[in-house]
Parts: C-alpha cells; structure tokens; sequence
C-alpha cells in the first residue's frame, strides 16, 4: 500500500499525499477520527516514507506530524483488543486498510482538480444566499410587510429611513443604518418619528419566528422603507440584509437641517460622501407625505417639477395664492430650486421620472449600506 501510493503520488505530481489523506478524513469523522499515535501502522509508514517526508519538506509541511487512522469503536469494534495484538500492530483489518487506501485515492484526486474545483466553489460560495438573506426570509418579511404597513403611513415609514441612515459621517466611519433611531426619538429632529416607527416596530415583532427571524431592526427599517416607496408606486427596490443592531444612539447634529441653502445642503450631504447627483435624489422622496409636492401617496417625479415652477415665488400669483404656497416643501427644498448645480438634476429628474427611478434606487441603496456593520464583517 505504502509504495503503490507513493508511487502514485510521485507520478501525479501531488504534493505530500499523506497529507491529502489526513484532510480527506476530517470530511469522513462520523467513520473515522483523526489523532497522534507512536505506534506504526500503514498510514504512518506512508507519512513517514522517504518520498512523502521530501514533498513534505519541500512543501513547508512538518517532518514530526504523524497522523494516523483509527476506526470508532462503536462503528468497527473492539480496537483496545486489536492494540494489544502485535500482529494486529503489523497486519490492520482489511477494512482499515479498505479505509486508508479510499481516502487516500480522495486525497488524489482533490490534487489533480483541485485548481478547477476551487474555482466553481468560490464563484458558488459568493452566489449563495448568506443564512439570513433566503428565499424564505424575504416572503415571510414580505408577508409581515403587507400586513402591517398601508399606503398612508408609507411617508412616515420612509422618514425613518432617512433619520436611521442620516447619521453616517464618512469622516468619522460612524453612524449608518443600524437601528439607532430607536435610541434617538427625543431628538428634536425626530419629532413625529414614532408615526413610522409603529408599523415598523410591528413587522420587526411578527418576523420573530421563522424564518425571517435572523433579520436585524435595521434590515426591518430598510426594507419597509423600500416597501413604502412601492406602496405609493416607485420603483420596486431590493435590500440587502445581514446588518448589525446599535446598543444605543448615534452621535448627534448629524441630520441636514430645514433651512440650509442649496450649498449648505451638498456640503452637508457631501460629509456622507454623496454626489449632487445622490443628493438631488434622494430628496425626491419629498415627492410623498403632504409637502404639496402632488398627491401625498403617490411616489412620482412631481417634487422636481414644481421645484422648476416655484409657485411660492410666482410674480403674477395673488396674494393669497402665494401664502398657500409658502406651505410647500422646506425651506431647504425651495432652496435647490436656486442651487445651480442641484439645477441641473432637477431639470433632469423633472423630465424624465424613469430616470429619477433609476437614480432614486441607487442612492436608496447607498444610504441603506453605508456605515451599516454587516454580520459577516464582525
């Protein structure tokens, strides 16, 4: 057996096949187990043997390891017996060498394809869903996320998402969507927060069991944020999952305020490492949630369009026709209306809304990622 294998690995070309056994077992333990013994048996000689014991020098493995195979007791018998014969020490079971020998021809052939079969296992391993992100994940969230969210708490829903994610600074490397908004609604920018964070709150409980059960509070908030944009007829968007939970609040004075101009408006943005682009989009989730900006629960492009039009500042309106427009929007979104480079989005986005969608979901994406810690980065 010793020369046959080693004869066979020398003609492969497979580096220290002794070795191959000994990883070919870990893969069989419920048959055999893996362990340091002194006394010799087949599967030490062929360690041991003068061709193995160069591949091993040559390779970087060490000399002095000696592994050897042992049948379970409960799975092959009585092995105390079979030790303590010394020509059981000399002569092992025909079924021990039957192992030794399929493991070792296991060995060899993961040394012949093991070039190929690494590579289809990492583009497999990368494609896989992780063990939180499922098919049966996403329905069961899915299904707690038609129950309990409606189209007229769809705007406040969205809001949470921008307050959870709002406190990424990208200088700093906190802050993100985490679920710290929980932590934060005393704020005096989160008044009103709790309007979405009940329906929230509620899908967060119902995916408790199942299998949408390893979703974080921040996976929840994602998701119904781009359930919300669906619900009001945007763009269907998909979220990742996996992300880690805050144990308390995010740093403060992170959110833009109402009345920042137009540039005061990129700068702060920009401190999140997003574009005028990004930005000009994102804001277009102004376009629900009674701002004036059309219908409240329509999710369209009509925010950009009345920015263009600016009615609160129309020279040929009465009097009273501008003291209803006052009321449109914030300050800081009549203030893009005057922004030049946040022009020139806006002008974009009001004429083509597939374009705004397109953008609208990038951006969404963006914001529910950064600064977000993923379990398989922990």
């Amino acid at each position: 057996l010793e020369l046959e294998m080693t004869s066979m690995a020398s003609s492969l070309g497979a580096p220290s096949i002794c070795h191959r056994v000994a990883a070919a077992s870990v893969a069989t333990r419920p048959r055999y187990r893996l362990h340091q013994r002194l006394s010799s048996s087949p599967s030490q000689r062929l360690m041991t043997s003068p061709s193995c014991l160069a591949k091993n020098a040559s390779s970087g493995m060490p000399r002095d390891t000696d592994v050897a195979l042992e049948a379970e007791a409960e799975r092959e018998g009585a092995v105390g017996a079979a030790d303590a014969t010394p020509s059981n020490r000399t002569r092992p079971s025909t079924r021990t060498r039957r192992g030794v020998l399929t493991l070792a021809a296991t060995g060899l052939f993961a040394a012949t394809t093991v070039t190929a079969f690494d590579v289809e296992m990492a583009q497999a391993v990368a494609s896989a869903p992780t063990g939180v992100d499922t098919p049966q994940a996403r329905d069961a969230l899915r299904a707690a996320l038609v129950e309990n969210i409606v189209q007229t708490k769809a705007p406040a829903v969205l809001r949470l998402v921008f307050h959870d994610s709002g406190t990424y600074g990208q200088a700093t490397g906190d802050g993100g969507m985490n679920g710290s908004v929980r932590f934060e609604l005393t704020r005096p920018e989160s008044f009103g927060l709790k309007r979405g964070l009940g329906p929230v709150t509620k899908v967060y409980e119902a995916t408790r069991a199942g299998p949408a059960a390893g979703l974080s509070f921040a996976d929840v908030i994602a998701a119904a944020g781009a359930y919300a944009v669906e619900l009001t007829g945007g763009p269907k968007m998909e979220v990742s999952f996996g992300r880690v939970d805050a144990d308390g609040a995010d740093p403060e004075n992170r959110m833009p305020a109402e009345t920042l101009s137009g540039a005061e408006t990129r700068a702060q943005f920009a401190s999140a490492g997003y574009s005028t682009q990004e930005m000009v989009a994102l804001a277009g989730a102004h376009t629900i949630g009674g701002k004036g900006f059309g219908e409240p629960y329509v999710f369209d492009n009509q925010y950009y369009r009345t920015l263009l039009k600016r009615p609160w500042a129309d020279p040929n309106a009465t009097k009273d026709d501008l003291e209803m427009a006052s009321h449109i929007g914030l300050t800081s979104d009549k203030n893009l209306a005057v922004d030049a480079p946040s022009v020139e989005w806006i002008e974009k986005y009001a004429a083509d809304q597939e374009l705004f969608f397109r953008d609208f979901t990038a951006a969404y994406k963006k914001m529910t990622e950064q600064g977000a810690r993923f379990a398989a980065e922990v």
